[in-house]
């Protein structure tokens, strides 16, 4: 064979290989985008909520509102939670471009409004321009708009209900201030939660209000943290297993620390965490 012809075999092979690689990765980048976007519609999609009752002695909070039946952290749920008795009611903000603190669960608008954009980047008029087009019984409400701190801590003082504030991200604590000013002018009882136990040492430093440290799994550092920090409590995961098997739960008890569990859409579970002492619950679906 000659040296030219075995020349040519020899790139044959390595285009051959070359487009193996190629089919092989651009295989890989297709499900990655496919799995990306499955993941995405199950988090944007409304779950379908059967709406229960429960008898135990327990304190009930709704999940960013009664979002069972309204779209969660809007007005309607809000109002929908003072109708049903809840407690309190729970909701999440951000402050937008201006000042101006606002109820939203995620930094960007796209799961719940007809538009996409970063809250904080955008003043106040320029979300109310946006529509919510997501969330259960959308159809009963029809332009529909951001709910503003102020309208959720109107809504809690019109029904009595304790407003349960979570401070997202790491971000603008040295505007914190500005919450509790809203909070005295309405005189609202409220309580912080957080996931991050510097937000709620700020929130210390200008309100007594009880706190919540969120964890997932509760482990003896939270337990510590949360004693160094007056009028704290811990909110936990209620569906991780980890939190019954660890001994946690009874530890936090004996140390005298307040206990929550969220998100609890189920009776069984609610049983069982009413049973170990856990009686603050935060739910979607679940009344007295």
């Amino acid at each position: 064979m000659s040296e030219a012809v075995k020349e040519r075999k020899k790139w044959s092979k390595k285009k051959k290989i070359a487009f193996i690689t190629l089919s092989v990765l651009l295989t890989l980048i297709v499900l990655v985008i496919i799995a990306g976007v499955c993941v995405l519609n199950w988090y944007c999609k409304t779950p379908d909520y059967d709406l229960l009752k429960t008898q135990q002695p327990v304190t009930l909070v709704a999940h960013r509102g009664y979002r069972a039946v309204a779209p969660e952290n809007t007005a309607p749920a809000f109002e929908e939670a003072g109708k049903a008795g809840f407690w309190g009611a729970e909701c999440d903000v951000y402050r937008t471009a201006d000042g101006i603190w606002v109820v939203s669960h995620d930094t960007n608008t796209y799961r719940m409004m007809n538009k996409t954009a970063s809250v904080e980047k955008k003043t106040y008029d320029e979300l109310m321009e946006m529509t919510v087009d997501n969330g259960s019984n959308i159809e009963n409400y029809p332009d529909l708009k951001f709910c503003s701190l102020e309208d959720y801590l109107s809504i809690c003082k019109q029904y009595n209900m304790v407003a349960v504030i979570e401070l997202k991200g790491e971000n603008n604590t040295e505007h914190y201030d500005e919450i509790i000013n809203l909070v005295n002018e309405y005189d609202v009882k409220t309580v912080y939660i957080s996931f991050h136990f510097e937000n709620l040492e700020k929130i210390r430093e200008l309100s007594n209000s009880n706190v919540y440290y969120l964890v997932q799994e509760i482990e003896d550092e939270d337990i510590e943290l949360a004693k160094s920090l007056s009028n704290c409590g811990i909110d936990f995961n209620g569906a991780k297993e980890k939190n019954f098997e660890s001994g946690m739960i009874q530890k936090c008890i004996d140390e005298g620390i307040s206990l929550g569990a969220w998100t609890i859409d189920d009776i069984e579970l609610l049983d069982k965490l009413a049973e170990n002492g856990v009686t603050l619950i935060t739910t979607d679906n679940i009344t007295k």
